[in-house]
């Protein structure tokens, strides 16, 4: 590992609570001066005994503990945070000949150590490898937690989706009975899409849909949420561009993506009105995708006719022109 610098180590220490346990009061002035640039905050006792007590009372993210302390040592203060909480961040600060001491240690599953006497370096590498884990394990749970809690209004969402499908079926099958000469007039020969660029808008299609559902269920939305979403349609017609047959579709999904990074504004005021037709094309998509996919273009040129229609509705939504929302909306009829 390359050399670890203060700097680096306060990207995940400055937000983390220590417990300092060190009965030798000079190296504990100074190496609590030290801390108190690190962490948030930092709590010092002069033995075990104390540290205990203080343990008991509230929560830290870390505890560094001398091995040699009255009334209560390192070894038995480790002991007792351990039957209180076995996954407990413990960093053990030893003297080079605490050998059998370390034994008993790794026992107690303690993985970091700082020896005696103390180098700044050594110990900036053990701070910055305990809590650069303790901050990951966070964000983790965080993001579980946040995933739990979002559990139950995506599978109302999902409820609402199926609903939406079972509409598009309906109007799939509507549009492409309008669409028949249309389809008979239109070379099919160069539908083909290279595999190369079917796999980028598979992945395009995912991320954009995550996307999709996201905004469907946020509170507050935010103008870089739907940039980002501008972002990824803006890439999807970028690879479209590269086929004659589907640069009118490029066209306009360019168009939505300008749309979404010059007004996004506009979008999150008629969010309510636009998450529906949304979903609805991104469904319509990701089919269109699998038809071209396993060339079946005619099928693939019904849904390219029901997308670009989609877009539009959308787009004159979000600049609120009524009259070409009346005009696109005959299609759901």
């Amino acid at each position: 590992m390359n050399s670890i610098t203060t700097n680096m180590t306060l990207n995940f220490t400055k937000e983390l609570k220590v417990l300092y346990a060190e009965d030798d009061l000079d190296l504990q002035k100074q190496t609590k001066e030290f801390f108190e640039v690190l962490f948030k905050s930092v709590k010092v006792v002069n033995n075990g005994y104390e540290a205990l007590s203080a343990y008991k009372q509230e929560d830290f993210d870390i505890v560094i503990s001398d091995v040699r302390m009255p009334k209560m040592d390192g070894i038995e203060l480790t002991t007792k945070i351990r039957e209180i909480n076995q996954l407990q961040n413990i960093i053990i600060i030893s003297a080079y000949n605490d050998t059998e001491d370390l034994l008993t240690f790794i026992n107690l599953n303690i993985r970091q150590f700082i020896q005696k006497p103390i180098n700044i370096d050594s110990m900036l590498e053990t701070l910055y490898i305990t809590s650069k884990s303790i901050v990951n394990e966070k964000m983790i749970e965080e993001y579980r937690t946040s995933l739990e809690n979002s559990n139950k209004e995506l599978i109302e969402k999902n409820k609402e989706l199926s609903t939406l499908i079972r509409i598009l079926d309906t109007k799939i099958a509507q549009i492409a009975k309008g669409t028949e000469k249309e389809i008979k007039n239109t070379d099919i020969s160069n539908a083909e899409i290279r595999q190369e660029h079917l796999l980028e808008l598979k992945e395009l299609e995912i991320d954009i849909n995550g996307a999709a559902i996201l905004i469907g269920l946020s509170q507050n939305l935010k103008i870089s949420n739907i940039q980002v979403l501008g972002k990824m349609f803006k890439e999807y017609s970028e690879i479209l561009q590269n086929y004659k047959i589907y640069t009118k579709l490029a066209s306009e999904i360019y168009e939505l993506s300008s749309l979404l990074n010059d007004a996004p504004q506009n979008f999150i005021d008629r969010v309510t009105e636009i998450t529906t037709l949304l979903e609805s094309f991104i469904y319509v998509l990701q089919l269109w995708r699998g038809k071209v996919s396993q060339k079946e273009f005619t099928k693939a040129l019904e849904l390219h006719i029901s997308m670009i229609n989609d877009v539009r509705t959308i787009i004159s939504i979000v600049n609120d022109t009524q009259d070409e929302i009346e005009t696109e909306m005959e299609f759901f009829k």
